[in-house]
């Protein structure tokens, strides 16, 4: 008879811990942050748009 072969098993470390949600402030200043660099486009082009004509 063959010898029985040996299980191998793989240990990983355990996961890291999930960042918390973040704050409705958080969020806030998100979201403020794109709406401003949006208004911030839109004025540039605005601007470019009436210089180049």
């Amino acid at each position: 008879m063959t010898e029985p072969e040996e299980k191998q098993v793989e240990v990983f470390p355990p996961p890291e811990p999930e960042p918390p949600e973040p704050s409705f402030k958080q969020y806030l200043v998100g979201w403020g942050l794109i709406f401003l660099g949006l208004v911030a486009l839109g004025v540039l082009l605005g601007v470019l748009m009436r210089v180049l004509r």
